[in-house]
């Protein structure tokens, strides 16, 4: 029987705990985990991750804002939450550091930072789904737990899609 692939999620802001970078180690040990999606926002954690596990080990970074540090660091791509809104755009900034093409990767960055910032204004996913509803990507639908963001937070966000260049004023 073919055991599934199992990717450890280290995020201590939203579980209390942080995966550290020798109990991934042992992680990496057993067959079916195969990666991390490290999002602990810790620079120097991350580069630790990388030098204790094998090579083969998927590091993946969880924070859009710093993939391209990640990447550049030796990890392999990003479970994202900005591709929500901007997937072809994420996949060139993660090919393009892929290819060491980090002036590329740079530029897209320094587009879309504020948009990556954004999708915190309020606890997530909340403005990532109400930034996909002012893109005309989905109706706006809240479901308990879920509420609309406030008129601060929903405006923030409107400004922040038309400063990208997302949605028209």
């Amino acid at each position: 029987m073919k055991k599934t692939p199992i990717v450890v999620y280290s995020v201590a802001g939203r579980t209390g705990v942080n995966v550290e970078p020798g109990t991934l180690k042992r992680l990496a040990g057993i067959a079916n985990i195969v990666g991390v999606k490290e999002a602990s926002g810790n620079i120097s954690q991350m580069a630790n991750v990388l030098h204790e596990v094998p090579e083969s080990f998927n590091v993946l970074s969880g924070d859009d804002s710093i993939t391209i540090a990640l990447m550049g660091l030796g990890g392999r791509g990003i479970i994202s939450v900005v591709s929500n809104e901007i997937p072809a755009e994420m996949t060139q900034l993660a090919r393009a550091c892929a290819n060491g093409d980090y002036p590329a990767a740079r530029a897209i960055q320094r587009k879309f930072l504020p948009l990556m910032n954004v999708n915190f204004v309020e606890s997530n996913p909340i403005p990532v789904k109400a930034a996909m509803a002012m893109m005309g990507l989905l109706k706006p639908y809240w479901r308990l737990p879920l509420v609309p963001p406030s008129a601060s937070s929903e405006a923030t966000i409107r400004r922040t899609l038309v400063d990208c260049g997302l949605v028209s004023e």
